[in-house]
């Protein structure tokens, strides 16, 4: 049962995060052009990650191996709908190429150090310990915390932490 409430709870963290996650992918694949990527394919390069800003999901580290090719491939569509066009163009050798750029962002995430945008703020649970990114001005109106059960019933405050 803990697994399953888990795994909802990263559903709507994902949910949640959803236009920030994008933003981020659309910032962090902007330098790529489409024509560039039949060359990425071939030669089996992948964009650094030392421009990803994954401060979002920092704290879901362990979680973003439930996230699928397929919704690597939506999440990036969604951003560049452009650069997907290009690798479906590639065939057979885009598809693995995507198999491939999911196991080296997940292999090379617990080597990468998050940093927040200048107007986020950690919110923290002092119950279940997580932490989620939040606007500072709307840190302090925080009165639950998402992570946690939603039938406790109980009005939690995670207060505001700087980075």
């Amino acid at each position: 049962m803990k697994q399953f409430g888990s795994i909802l709870t990263f559903e709507f963290y994902l949910k949640t995060m959803h236009s920030t996650i994008i933003q981020g992918l659309k910032k962090y694949l902007s330098s790529i052009k489409p024509k560039d990527i039949g060359a990425m394919v071939k030669e089996g390069r992948f964009p650094p990650l030392e421009h990803l800003d994954l401060s979002a999901v920092s704290d879901e580290i362990e979680n973003l191996e439930r996230i699928t090719v397929d919704r690597l491939i939506d999440f990036i569509a969604e951003a560049r709908p452009d650069l997907i066009k290009a690798i479906e163009d590639t065939g057979i050798p885009g598809g693995e190429y995507m198999i491939k750029l999911r196991l080296h962002i997940l292999s090379q995430l617990k080597h990468v150090e998050f940093k927040h945008e200048e107007n986020m703020v950690l919110a923290h649970c002092d119950e279940c310990g997580k932490k989620w990114p939040v606007k500072k001005d709307e840190a302090s109106s925080i009165t639950e915390c998402p992570f946690c059960d939603p039938g406790e019933g109980e009005s939690k405050e995670p207060p505001a932490e700087d980075e």
